[in-house]
């Protein structure tokens, strides 16, 4: 689901075309009498640091987010190789071109070497002939103000309450935030259970995986991302304003009913506790 979700912000990012594939070489001519060759010894998969870009089957549940991430390219990048659409959907058994790990077709390398040292200057030392400066004694300082100072911390914690999120959901956490592992929490809730928007924002993208299961994103002030899945029944469409604990979705059915929830600055992925009341 964390890969899912991730998807779903990627998708809503992606907005240029494509760019054209590279056009394949032609074929060598046949020898005049040709000549039997060795077979070639098997080998594994090639980890991708090359120029050569490699060739990948999308699997049940896998998206161009996810497959991006697991061969550390940009999703940008495999949507500009294999001309995916603005959403970046992906269908299950499809072949995908996986771009060198710059994100960029290979080039020859122009720039040039130079020797150890050159270029940078060596900073010149401090003299250990110039004498410390004299020491200054210090002037009597003012006298104290002692009078009572207003409690900043207290205007602090009410501001920060009031910026904090609502839950989305009421219910234990199941599974909590580990970064790389699972990019939010897991809130136990009965099915049909009334999803809320965590804050006021914009419904910044309402997509599907390949199993055509719901992901709804957020847009909030601060650059702030929140990201709603396992669910059903979306009542928002892309574009909306929504406020503040408005019903958007509700808890998809399953066999142990829970939302999942993360909370976003950009793409990188964030503990969603601190946030929430």
């Amino acid at each position: 689901i964390t890969s899912l979700a991730g998807a779903a912000i990627d998708r809503a990012a992606v907005n240029q075309p494509p760019a054209a594939p590279a056009a394949a070489p032609r074929p060598a001519a046949p020898s005049a009498s040709p000549v039997a060759k060795p077979a070639a010894p098997a080998r594994t998969a090639p980890a991708q640091t090359g120029a050569e870009p490699i060739r990948h089957r999308v699997a049940r549940g896998e998206t161009a987010y996810s497959i991006a991430r697991y061969y550390n390219v940009p999703a940008k990048s495999v949507a500009d190789w294999n001309g995916l659409p603005a959403d970046l959907s992906v269908r299950e058994g499809q072949m995908l071109m996986i771009p060198p790990a710059t994100g960029a077709a290979p080039r020859p390398a122009t720039a040039a070497l130079t020797e150890p040292g050159e270029g940078s200057p060596t900073p010149e030392p401090p003299s250990a002939a110039k004498p410390l400066p004299k020491e200054v004694p210090p002037k009597a300082s003012a006298p104290v103000d002692k009078s009572a100072a207003p409690d900043l911390g207290a205007a602090r914690t009410e501001a920060s309450r009031s910026s904090k999120f609502v839950m989305p959901v009421p219910g234990a956490i199941i599974r909590p935030y580990a970064k790389g592992k699972n990019d939010g929490v897991d809130i136990r809730a009965a099915a049909g259970t009334a999803v809320k928007a965590a804050d006021a924002g914009t419904v910044a993208a309402i997509t599907k995986d390949t199993e055509q299961v719901p992901i709804l994103v957020l847009r909030h002030e601060g650059g702030l991302l929140t990201v709603y899945a396992n669910i059903d029944g979306i009542t928002v469409a892309k574009g909306d304003r929504i406020s503040r604990g408005q019903s958007i979705a509700k808890v998809r059915a399953g066999d142990t009913g829970f939302l999942h929830f993360e909370v976003r600055k950009g793409y990188d992925s964030v503990d969603p506790m601190p946030y929430l009341d």
